[in-house]
């Protein structure tokens, strides 16, 4: 495995941000990795520089809460986007993990590199997420496993590339999916909404072993 220098980016609501970078930089770290963890958005604007190998993304913007004096924003900027967009094309590598797929205002341009847009999520409950039988190296070695989480509904593109799925009242919804963007590559693992997720075993594997294929 490859050291690579890792941004996390994080913010907006509903999720603990800070538990997250904690847990990733401890997984990470132990695998060799280099970890910086920011809500400065404008972090991103500065991807051309060659600082970073990979970005995670693990945010959750979306409108502020009625009643709250929030300040956090509804989505990236312009300007923010237009920069991960072209990094990503020009040979970046982009991890999203849950929530990053969230966002309240519309910005197509993020909702296209991801592949995919949060729609909605019943409340937590247990299920099983389950590998394609066509692996992939993301899921080598990652048999199904139980997780109780936010169960993600999203709208994705056809085109994605679906390496594992759950199922909800009858219905198979992606759980894993990758995604070529120019020169780049994208990969988003769904599960992920607290602690109990991010220690588990698999979970682990799947974020070190996309880090691996998204830099290979």
């Amino acid at each position: 495995m490859n050291a690579r220098r890792i941004l996390i980016i994080l913010g907006g609501i509903y999720h603990d941000f800070e538990g997250f970078a904690g847990a990733m930089r401890r997984v990470l770290e132990k695998a060799g990795h280099t970890v910086e963890a920011t809500y400065d958005l404008d972090t991103l604007l500065t991807l051309d520089q060659g600082l970073y190998d990979v970005v995670l993304s693990y945010t959750s913007f979306s409108r502020h809460r009625e009643g709250r004096d929030d300040t956090h924003p509804e989505t990236l900027s312009p300007a923010q986007t237009d920069s991960l967009v072209r990094w990503v094309r020009s040979g970046g590598a982009l991890l999203g993990v849950h929530s990053a797929t969230v966002s309240g205002a519309p910005n197509p341009a993020l909702t296209a590199l991801w592949g995919g847009l949060f729609v909605e999520h019943p409340p937590q409950f247990s299920f099983m997420v389950y590998p394609m039988r066509h692996r992939h190296p993301i899921t080598a070695d990652v048999d199904a496993f139980a997780v109780k989480d936010e169960f993600y509904i999203q709208d994705y593109d056809p085109a994605v590339n679906v390496h594992m799925v759950a199922l909800d009242r009858g219905v198979a919804h992606p759980m894993v999916w990758t995604r070529m963007e120019g020169e780049g590559r994208v990969a988003y693992i769904a599960p992920g909404h607290h602690e109990g997720i991010w220690n588990l075993e698999p979970f682990q594997r799947l974020v070190l072993q996309a880090i691996d294929w998204l830099t290979e």
